[in-house]
């Protein structure tokens, strides 16, 4: 009898989520998620907030789930920044991840099975020729950094992040160049350099400790 009862309690107490759910008011709600403006992502995971619904988006990126009245959805995929939108009248939604340029995000995005790598190596090649910008009228990579990054504060050859507020007074940031990390960066000229961010929070977690200041992402060409 005990191997009974409990299959019946677990589906009473969906029953009784699923029509507590529809008590309070939810609809349905579709979408489909894309990279780089138009290449859909398969296997993102969404998750609506309020409803507590996960689902994953199919080969076209595409995802129905349930949700609450004015509810947030939470769209991640491994490689991707996550984004975060407040559900409103409409029933259809279009969702476009920004990419994390860097060879970690290559391996996690094929790996998850949210694309596929010869479509991502060609998306990279054609984002990286139009975005590449000329850096070469700066005389150093400090220079760079002071002009281009406006979350952080160089002094001399340090830099450090104008947010953290803490005992630390001289919260230095993490350097990463082509996603290795290194303590300097005095030797790369300006003009060698593809692309340079900074990213902070919840998109340092890969680098411990070591990233709770922030970190400098730099790519050379």
């Amino acid at each position: 009898m005990k191997k009974i009862v409990l299959p019946a309690a677990i589906i009473l107490i969906s029953h009784l989520a699923l029509f507590e759910l529809t008590a309070q008011g939810t609809r349905e709600i579709r979408g489909v998620v894309t990279s780089f403006k138009s290449v859909p992502l398969n296997n993102v995971k969404v998750y609506a907030v309020n409803s507590k619904m996960i689902r994953f988006t199919d080969s076209l990126g595409i995802f129905t789930i349930m949700c609450a009245d004015k509810d947030k959805l939470k769209i991640n995929a491994s490689g991707f920044r996550e984004k975060q939108i407040k559900t409103g009248k409409k029933t259809l939604y279009q969702v476009d991840l920004k990419y994390i340029f860097s060879a970690e995000s290559f391996d996690r995005a094929v790996n998850n099975k949210h694309i596929r790598p010869d479509v991502l190596k060609k998306l990279i090649s054609g984002a990286t020729f139009k975005t590449e910008k000329d850096y070469s009228n700066y005389k150093s990579i400090y220079e760079l950094i002071d002009a281009e990054i406006y979350e952080v504060r160089v002094d001399g050859t340090s830099v450090y992040n104008n947010k953290v507020k803490s005992m630390n007074s001289n919260p230095l940031v993490l350097y990463v160049v082509d996603d290795k990390i290194v303590t300097d960066i005095s030797y790369i000229t300006p003009s060698y350099v593809r692309s340079i961010e900074f990213i902070e929070d919840a998109n340092t977690t890969m680098y411990g400790s070591k990233g709770a200041n922030g970190v400098l992402k730099i790519y050379l060409k």
